[in-house]
């Protein structure tokens, strides 16, 4: 049996760093830590005033609010809850808060703070708090549930990170777990989905919704509105467009709304000095539990900190610094220093979770120094005994990063009693603290006085002053028209970008504020224009062509730029493609016109490419035939219909030579995979010679899966048997496609059934995904014919076969055939090594399960269903049945992702019906294919396919 050294593997691959026995006092800790050159580290808080700090938070007068999880990891549900929030206050002014309160105490699981009209509100799923203490004792008498309906599941997958921004809003991060969030108090309000986002509220006018997300434990602002999340692997994300974009054009599918530096396969790169170990072998050196992203925004620290993205990461005691370069739509990141981190301490028991600002323009770390900082959830069963999760619940410590040299000042700020005039001089501030503390007083009063103030910082001379007197006058619904237009010729970027933003009401209406926004099409900032193309959408006028064509043109390798610009253009794709240069942008807004299926739109683009080159000309093509496949509308049918005989027949042309293009084999497969797809556009009897070309010879696999896809996008009655002829012989990827596709229409599965009953297929060819879905399906005949034909090849109940299989976990087997095994019946969804694809979770660290929880989850994949890979059933409108998680959402589309990496894309517009299918993605059943033996080599390879190539003396014992 594997020992504890040979399961667990030190974090990254430095020499051995000096032994360190914890727990350490806070003093001694304190020397450990290193940090920056230049900078120190300072003791603010610790043990007995606080006890297992995760999150904090100043108000407006210094006082120091600290989220105690001291519950965590499990919560004893017999007890009440041992969660509290502390109120902390330096009264000597020596920088250390050595006054405690519990303000409030009881609350299951609280992990995130943020002050709010003399309160603070609490994230604790499932809900969302607001306390307050109103007779001045220092504890709360009021305690207001804001919000319910957030998923209360593991504490490391819950709403977290409530943060005050310049848009006058409170964002929250959504923990991974989503929710249906409704405003407490109020039954009959129709909930706020945010599967896939975070969620942000205004209190003050009572608004609130989803937002393009989603973060894990962490979210920030840089100055100016930009926003970050994190999580576990990924240690910064930005999120460039909001969600409210998305919906003003139903025929836009875009990509993730994600960046991140992370390598190929895997996270970040990290440099603890720490001898700590990691569950996983191929998270070593990584990021494996980043959270409480931070984005510092002070002027105390030198020049070259401020608008660096700060990450922390428990499990290597360390913080990650990197420097963030804008691209256009978003950010490249690169930590300024390779090799080595910002913060990093030798100590095991640092645990660096979260991190704030402060009234000193210092950067705050919360540490929630513990042993052990694993869910117990994530932990193999016969490793937790060696785990002390309850350990030391009594100690914690908050540090402050200050210069090295600077002479110890702490100021006390006292802005709760500041007149509204006073307020608006901290609007340009040079530390954020104070510029957003005073932002936010000003929103919560509503200060109708300090308009003239307002008005006067608003042109000042501060860009930030200028601009956060411009987003508090909009949070009191006192904005005009004329400021907004001069705020679009503000002499620094960010304002103008901002200013964008604000002005966007006024579009329509407004000549001035029409011209200057249309001016920012030739501004000189990429991201200036890249806000100006989502704002110009906004604008229901022609006069939009030209200033979104300059965009485009000038930044077309940006993404972000791309998709802000066909945002803007549901109904003017056609007309702004013939002004576009780049051939991928082309191809977009053909999409778009495709999707859209408006003959004259289409009939136009057609004719206007027939003297264009060939690559463009092939471009649209493919364009126009993904919208409308998209849509379940084929491409040569839709030709069909134009009225003008002369553009009927230019696109009949173009689409009649893909056949013979699919099929060439001096042709390079990326062309021949263009020609291919636009097979689903070619009537039946020109393209079903080629998919039975295709199809039944020896092609590459990647063709041979496309034809699949493009085949079944036809509704002729034969299409079923060129599926069915290949797949007896068909490879297991190949297999699963097409029988995929062959789910996906009722008269394929008679067809299929026809087969069975004739005996030209087995029951087990179907697999037990397809035999589940017949028997259950919601066409009574077909129900009741294959519940005859197929009762033999339904799984038998789970457990008895796992008790069945239970020889498989009580010797080992043959690794290097487990690892074949593996390749024919796992790797369509699931990664180890080289092998496979990264679909469904992660399961790399199967080295540190035991085997008999392997077993339960191979044959029991539905045991326990991680949300994320949650299987989905969605009907559209034309009749096709598509299935697969849910692997991206926002307001205008789905993608469904499957078996491999294979996905459609659903426009909302789209959909007749959507279920979770109850399951996990990964079927039961896998029995049929792997006998008792089998599953001994399978598992001893998931135990051990890290050695099993490695000489003779690396192997581990």
């Amino acid at each position: 049996m594997r020992t504890l050294l040979a399961l667990l593997v030190l974090a990254a691959p430095q020499a051995a760093p000096p032994e360190v026995k914890s727990p350490l006092s806070p003093q001694e800790s304190q020397k450990l830590i290193r940090v920056d050159a230049g900078l120190r580290v300072e003791l603010v808080a610790c043990e007995p005033q606080i006890q297992s700090p995760v999150a904090a938070a100043f108000d407006e007068d210094g006082r120091l609010y600290v989220v105690e999880m001291i519950d965590y990891p499990v919560a004893d549900m017999n007890k009440p809850p041992l969660g509290r929030i502390k109120l902390l206050e330096d009264k000597d002014g020596d920088g250390f808060y050595e006054t405690s309160t519990i303000f409030a105490d009881n609350i299951l699981m609280a992990n995130g703070v943020t002050p709010w009209k003399g309160g603070i509100i609490v994230t604790a799923a499932p809900n969302i708090l607001y306390l307050k203490d109103t007779d001045g004792d220092g504890k709360a008498d009021i305690r207001e549930p804001l919000f319910e309906g957030f998923t209360a599941g593991n504490p490391q997958l819950r709403v977290s990170h409530p943060t005050f921004g310049i848009d006058n809003a409170i964002t929250v991060a959504n923990g991974q777990r989503g929710g249906k969030i409704k405003r407490s108090g109020r039954p009959d309000e129709k909930p706020v989905d945010i599967g896939g986002m975070d969620f942000r509220f205004d209190l003050v006018h009572d608004r609130r919704e989803a937002v393009t997300g989603f973060g894990q434990f962490g979210l920030a602002f840089d100055d100016w509105g930009e926003r970050f999340v994190c999580t576990n692997r990924n240690h910064l994300v930005h999120l460039p467009i909001p969600n409210r974009y998305y919906p003003r054009n139903p025929f836009l599918a875009p990509p993730p709304p994600k960046t991140d530096n992370q390598g190929a396969g895997g996270a970040a790169r990290v440099y603890p000095i720490s001898k700590n170990w990691t569950l996983s072998v191929v998270h070593s050196g990584t990021f494996t539990a980043s959270c409480g992203v931070h984005v510092y925004r002070g002027s105390l620290l030198p020049g070259e900190y401020k608008g660096r993205a700060f990450t922390c990461e428990p499990t290597g005691n360390l913080v990650h610094m990197e420097q963030l370069t804008s691209t256009g739509g978003s950010f490249d990141y690169k930590p300024p220093h390779e090799g080595v981190e910002f913060l990093a301490s030798p100590e095991n028991w640092f645990r660096p979770v979260s991190m704030t600002m402060g009234p000193d323009g210092a950067l705050y770390v919360v540490d929630f120094y513990r042993s052990e900082v694993e869910h117990p959830e994530w932990v193999p069963a016969d490793l937790r005994s060696r785990y002390d999760f309850n350990g030391r619940k009594d100690m914690g410590r908050i540090w402050r990063i200050v210069p090295e040299k600077r002479a110890s000042s702490y100021p006390r700020p006292h802005l709760s009693s500041a007149s509204d005039a006073e307020l608006v001089t901290f609007l340009d501030h040079p530390d954020a603290w104070w510029r957003m503390t005073a932002h936010r007083l000003l929103v919560e009063r509503q200060a109708g006085r300090a308009y003239g103030p307002l008005r006067q910082m608003a042109t000042g001379s501060s860009p930030h002053g200028r601009l956060h007197a411009a987003c508090v006058l909009d949070g009191m619904n006192r904005l005009d028209a004329d400021l907004a237009a001069r705020l679009l010729a503000d002499p620094h970027p960010r304002v103008r970008e901002n200013a964008c933003r604000l002005a966007e009401r006024w579009l329509p209406t407004q000549w001035y504020v029409q011209e200057r926004v249309v001016a920012l099409a030739d501004d000189p900032d990429p991201r200036v224009r890249f806000q100006a193309a989502l704002s110009l959408g906004e604008w229901d006028n022609e006069a939009i062509l030209a200033p979104l064509a300059k965009i485009a043109n000038a930044n077309p390798q940006d993404r972000w730029t791309r998709l802000a610009v066909a945002s803007a253009v549901p109904r003017r794709a056609g007309q702004l493609l013939e002004k576009i240069q780049d051939a991928a942008m082309v191809r977009e807004l053909a999409t778009l016109v495709g999707s859209r299926r408006d003959t004259a739109e289409v009939g136009a683009v057609l004719e206007r490419i027939l003297e264009a080159p060939g690559l463009r000309r092939t471009a649209v093509l493919n364009g126009l035939a993904e919208g409308m496949a998209r849509r379940g509308t084929s491409l040569g049918t839709f030709l069909g219909t134009l009225p003008d005989d002369r553009v009927k027949a230019i696109g009949l042309n173009l689409l009649g030579q893909a056949a013979a293009l699919a099929t060439d084999g001096a042709r390079s497969v990326p062309d021949r995979l263009d020609a291919l797809r636009l097979l689903i556009h070619v009537p039946w009897v020109n393209a079903a010679p080629a998919f039975r070309k295709l199809l039944e010879e020896d092609q590459p696999q990647e063709l041979r899966m496309a034809a699949v896809g493009a085949a079944s996008a036809h509704k002729e009655p034969e299409v079923a048997g060129v599926l069915m002829t290949p797949l007896k012989r068909a490879m297991p990827a190949l297999r699963r496609e097409i029988l995929e596709a062959l789910s996906r229409q009722p008269e394929r599965l008679i067809a299929l059934l026809d087969a069975i009953e004739e005996r030209r297929l087995a029951p087990g060819d179907l697999g037990i995904p397809l035999v589940r879905q017949l028997v259950a399906h919601p066409n009574g005949a077909i129900k009741e014919r294959a519940a005859k034909l197929l009762k033999d090849a339904l799984p038998e109940d789970r457990q008895v076969v796992i008790d069945r299989y239970k020889a498989a976990t009580e010797k080992d087997g043959d690794p290097k055939k487990g690892r074949e095994i593996f390749r024919k019946n796992c790797a369509s969804c699931h990664r180890i090594g080289d092998i496979g694809n990264v679909i469904g979770p992660d399961i790399s660290d199967t080295l540190s399960k035991k085997k008999e929880q392997l077993l339960v989850d191979i044959l029991d994949p539905s045991r326990v269903i991680d949300n994320n890979y949650m299987n989905f059933i969605v009907k559209t409108k034309s009749g096709a049945i598509l299935s697969g998680f849910i692997a991206e959402q926002n307001a205008s589309s789905l993608t469904l992702r499957r078996g491999e990496n294979q996905q459609d894309v659903v426009l909302r517009a789209d959909i007749e019906e959507m279920k979770a299918g109850g399951t996990s993605l990964m079927p039961d059943g896998l029995e049929k294919n792997i006998p008792v033996e089998d599953m001994t080599d399978l598992i001893t390879f998931l135990k051990g396919w890290r050695f099993i190539d490695a000489p003779e003396r690396e192997r581990r014992p």
